[in-house]
């Protein structure tokens, strides 16, 4: 039988661990990829038309998370994390490459990949 003072050990260590965040993430289903550049700054970007389901997703997704970040992927890799300033609306994306681009890939690759896989996820800063 456990002590008086190993329970409250055991009390103090369950209270001071964190609790462990569970992230929510979403498929975004995409109607069309297409990657070009910025015709201002000339950076990467890829340009998405979502599906219909796909934007009523979104918005949900977003409108509770306003002054959270949010990210979003494709085969793995991270696109674009940004903290969000007001819910995104609307049936059209774009992303832009940050300055070491894509992970290293081009933004042809990443449009063809979203293309391929038929979307790209979206997770809230908890992942």
């Amino acid at each position: 039988m456990p002590s008086l003072r190993q329970a409250a050990c055991a009390a103090v260590i369950a209270v001071a661990l964190p609790i462990a965040a569970h992230a929510e993430s979403v498929v975004l289903h995409v109607e069309q990829a297409t990657p070009g550049a910025d015709p201002h700054t000339n950076a990467r970007i890829v340009d998405i038309k979502l599906k219909p389901d796909s934007t009523k997703t979104l918005a949900d997704f977003t409108r509770n998370r306003v002054g959270q970040r949010i990210q979003f992927r494709s085969n793995g890799i991270l696109l674009s994390s940004a903290t969000l300033m007001s819910p995104l609306e609307g049936d059209s994306l774009r992303i832009t490459a940050g300055e070491h681009g894509f992970a290293g890939k081009s933004a042809e690759d990443i449009a063809q990949g979203i293309m391929k896989e038929g979307g790209f996820t979206m997770d809230d800063e908890n992942r």
